[in-house]
């Protein structure tokens, strides 16, 4: 039994699926091992980036939900900044925490933001492990499409999706007291302005006005709050297994307000609720030239919200996903 039961979960938006899902699984794998996210000195610890377990979690699903009208290549594009950051998240950085290393991991964090120079000009730097080849590989050919102020958005995000990750890394064992704090450290450690920022590049630039309006940061600041929350709910159980369940928004809740647990998943779901209320509302506010952004954005927090229900990343499916057929061709055994 699960520590934590699943509320019912307000989604007012529908979902759709990438048609090139099955081409961005094929090319994430070889991808990931090419860029040695498979090596052998990353298997042990946490058990979580075989290739078994990386086909299990299924990212390219979550991009394909995401991004519906992705181009294939722009698809498998998308799906390999994501499974970097990912790698980030789940496993690179935390291993720095596995030797109460955290100088050596702000370090590491500097030197990755050399492979992303605003000119998005290649430098002489010799990548030494796997993000700092995906780096890399990646940039010159994302940033080719960018203008100046548009890649200075993206290595911002990427730099804020970080310095989320190193100060998770420094509250794992000295737990955050103060759900306001949370909340607001939430937003970058998540990853999800990186997701929008990379948005962009499948839908194109958008204004650089559009970015000064609150209407629009209001949007943007919900859409992360959302899938942040419903996260930290559906990844409880996970989490407490994994004993990182400090920076989770119901344990916070929990402790903060004193209420038991599965009241801490109500108050959560609450705010979740709250926050996917401002998302629907928010086409009307924002300028016209963000409505149809802001509705992509309506439309990946529901694809986000099926990856979670579909995906064996979190020890629970509730279509019985893991069981439907994999591999090529097979994409249309997801019936939305």
């Amino acid at each position: 039994m699960g520590f934590l039961a699943q509320p019912q979960f307000h989604m007012p938006f529908r979902s759709r699926l990438n048609p090139h899902v099955d081409q961005a699984r094929a090319h994430a794998k070889e991808w990931a091992g090419r860029m040695g996210m498979f090596d052998v000195e990353y298997l042990a610890w946490p058990e979580r980036w075989s290739e078994e377990t990386f086909s299990r979690a299924d990212f390219p699903l979550f991009i394909a939900l995401t991004h519906p009208d992705a181009g294939a290549g722009e698809l498998d594009l998308v799906t390999a900044w994501h499974v970097a950051l990912w790698f980030v998240d789940d496993l690179f950085l935390p291993l720095f925490r596995r030797d109460h290393d955290q100088a050596s991991a702000e370090a590491q964090v500097e030197r990755l933001m050399r492979f992303l120079p605003l000119d998005g000009l290649p430098r002489p730097l010799v990548p030494d492990n796997p993000v700092e080849r995906a780096f890399a590989d990646l940039w010159s050919g994302t940033a080719a499409t960018m203008t100046v102020l548009w890649r200075d958005r993206f290595i911002g995000s990427v730099r804020r999706f970080l310095d989320g990750v190193l100060w998770e890394l420094e509250h794992v064992d000295h737990a955050v007291a103060d759900l306001i704090e949370y909340l607001g450290a939430r937003r970058d450690f998540g990853g999800l302005q990186f997701t929008a920022v990379l948005m962009e590049h499948t839908m194109g630039e958008l204004p650089q006005h559009v970015y000064g309006r609150r209407e629009f940061r209001t949007a943007l600041d919900a859409f992360v709050d959302c899938v942040s929350l419903h996260n930290d709910i559906v990844s409880y159980d996970r989490e407490v297994d994994e004993g990182t369940v400090g920076n989770n928004g119901v344990e916070v809740t929990h402790k903060v307000l004193g209420v038991d647990r599965r009241g801490a998943g109500d108050v959560v779901n609450a705010l979740l609720t709250a926050r996917v209320n401002t998302l629907a509302e928010a086409p009307g506010a924002v300028p016209p030239d963000a409505v149809e952004f802001v509705e992509a954005l309506q439309e990946a927090l529901a694809g986000s919200y099926r990856w979670h229900e579909l995906t064996g990343r979190f020890g629970r499916t509730t279509f019985g996903a893991l069981a439907k057929p994999r591999g090529l061709g097979t994409s249309a055994a997801y019936v939305f």
